[in-house]
């Protein structure tokens, strides 16, 4: 008996591992798909025919000022092979508004991903020689419903950097604390957008942040606040806005700062250094001086299991516009990062990887890429005025045609001086 249990355990235990390969398999799948431009703005499209629904119910007096949108996945309609996500203006009472704007999302084009992986989980099973009961199938289907859901909720917060800057979502009336979440209705839900324009006092929110809470300080709408020389180090910011804020000679060291957004922040000399920088954006951002040392921003590194805040992958890390100059990415990991149109003089990027980094149109004059790996990087149109490249460099890059063979030398003796 006991050694029929043990077999059983076995297999369950490689049909368990064979179906975490499948959904890793699943999960690279669907980042790496060419249709990604498409749901985006299919997403961006239902958006503004919600907002004018919501609006037109304002204008009529029968909806007041909103303080909630929020996505509920239907888990149950899976099973009945229509996935659907119902969509929900609320007052500042959210889940408690008895009358609130609804409208439903149709995710059917998520549903063949959902049947592959039944598919393949059934011939894994048949492999495995394991029994399931249709109750125990449709359980585990359920669970990869919430895979599924995964990639959703990372599609609306990307859709929404788009949606918020429309006329339908301007013109509503909304609560001066506002967000836009995705969850399950009823149940829990994350935040994918966030704004709050209630006054804001700097020492008030400067004590808060001195606590270091745990868990406090992600998801989080923080404005026109002066913040400069503190220290906010090892604290947990993801995916927290930071809008028209100052927070210049500042400390950020090993912070998780994934998803965060910057806009017409001022952080001259603030230092970033080993901090997790996957999908946070700072086009347009005053970055002069700042330290940006051993950040990682790999946009494939979140397709391993254990970051939980983007299982499916997150984008590189976006400095579009941004003035960097006098910045320091030594030993970063920026892959696909996004440097286009950035005053990057005098940058340092010695050992950085930027495979795949975008730097189209930048200013990259008097920058050091010593030991940079520039595989993919793409410099069309850049201002390359002083700037040394190696022969591997310039084969690797894209754009660097135009520039003078370097002096391989001056750059072997650079290094062997330490400069």
């Amino acid at each position: 008996m006991e050694k029929q249990t043990d077999v059983l355990d076995q297999q369950q235990a490689a049909l368990h591992q064979a179906w975490s390969f499948i959904r890793k398999e699943w999960a690279l799948k669907c980042k790496s798909t060419q249709t990604q431009t498409q749901r985006l703005q299919h997403i961006v499209e239902h958006f503004r025919a919600f907002c004018e629904r919501v609006r037109q119910k304002q204008l009529t007096g029968r909806k007041g000022h909103i303080g909630y949108i929020t996505y509920s996945m239907l888990r149950t309609t899976w099973l009945e092979q229509k996935p659907v996500y119902l969509v929900e203006a609320t007052d500042a009472l959210w889940m408690l508004d008895a009358e609130p704007v609804q409208l439903e999302y149709d995710a059917s084009w998520i549903f063949p991903y959902w049947t592959q992986l039944r598919e393949q989980l059934g011939a894994e099973t048949l492999k495995q020689q394991v029994s399931l009961s249709e109750l125990e199938l449709e359980q585990i289907m359920l669970e990869a419903a919430g895979y599924l859901h995964t990639m959703i909720v990372s599609l609306v917060r990307q859709a929404m950097k788009q949606a918020v800057a429309l006329p339908e979502f301007e013109a509503l009336d909304r609560e001066e604390a506002f967000e836009i979440r995705v969850g399950e209705y009823m149940d829990h839900s994350v935040s994918v957008y966030r704004e709050d324009q209630r006054p804001m006092d700097a020492n008030i929110i400067r004590s808060w942040l001195e606590e270091k809470e745990e868990s406090a300080y992600s998801y989080q709408a923080l404005s026109q606040v002066q913040l400069s020389d503190g220290d906010y180090s090892s604290l947990d910011f993801r995916y927290t806005a930071f809008r028209q804020i100052e927070i210049k000679q500042s400390r950020f060291h090993h912070c998780i700062l994934v998803g965060t957004v910057w806009r017409e922040a001022q952080l001259d000399g603030t230092d970033f250094s080993h901090s997790l920088l996957h999908g946070a954006d700072f086009s347009g951002c005053s970055l002069q001086e700042a330290v940006l040392d051993e950040v990682i921003s790999n946009s494939e590194y979140g397709s391993d299991a254990w970051l939980d805040w983007g299982p499916l992958g997150l984008d590189g890390v976006d400095f579009t516009r941004a003035n960097l100059q006098g910045a320091s990415f030594q030993h970063a990991q920026l892959q696909g990062a996004a440097f286009q149109d950035a005053a990057l003089q005098r940058a340092l990027f010695n050992g950085a990887d930027l495979t795949g980094a975008c730097f189209v149109g930048a200013d990259v004059t008097g920058a050091s890429f010593i030991g940079a790996c520039l595989i993919g990087a793409n410099f069309t149109g850049a201002k390359l005025h002083r700037a040394n490249f190696t022969d591997d460099q310039l084969s690797q890059a894209i754009g660097l045609a135009v520039v003078e063979s370097p002096l391989a030398t001056q750059v072997t003796d650079a290094v062997s001086k330490g400069e």
